[in-house]
């Protein structure tokens, strides 16, 4: 990921896929449109599904707050068509960002925040769908066997 500079690159790719990011010395918004939403994972969870997504070709833009080991949240859309996996994701642990959320950046040394819209299938958005099904993999996947 690169760092997420204040300015115009950031917000015209955001703008691109549906949302719109503002930034200030200490928070950012993210205003989310319609069949948008922002997916936070648990860590537990979220190197699994990165993997997931790389391996299926599903990348897409994300917002890491405080670094690798912070808050990653993955846009993704279908979101009114997808009860049954947003309950599944909220039972799993999983965070979802709907309309407007505001996030407190961390007060860190270098950047606290950065911007991706992810490799060569950066252009597309993942839906929520998508999500889950890679939740549900890492699961099953797990040595602990969490299903």
């Amino acid at each position: 990921m690169t760092p997420m500079a204040a300015a115009a690159e950031p917000v015209t790719t955001a703008d691109r896929f549906d949302w719109s990011i503002g930034h200030a010395d200490d928070t950012i918004v993210v205003t989310f449109g319609a069949e948008r939403a922002g997916i936070e994972l648990p860590a537990s969870l979220r190197i699994g599904v990165e993997l997931f997504f790389q391996d299926n070709g599903l990348s897409g833009p994300t917002i890491a707050i405080g670094g690798p080991v912070g808050r990653h949240i993955r846009l993704v859309t279908g979101i009114s068509k997808a009860d049954r996996a947003i309950e599944y994701l909220q039972h799993c642990g999983a965070v979802l960002h709907v309309g407007r959320a505001v996030w407190h950046l961390p007060h860190v040394s270098g950047p606290g925040l950065a911007w991706s819209a992810g490799g060569g299938h950066g252009h597309r958005i993942p839906p929520l769908v998508a999500v889950a099904a890679a939740v549900r993999a890492v699961r099953l996947c797990s040595p602990a066997g969490l299903e």
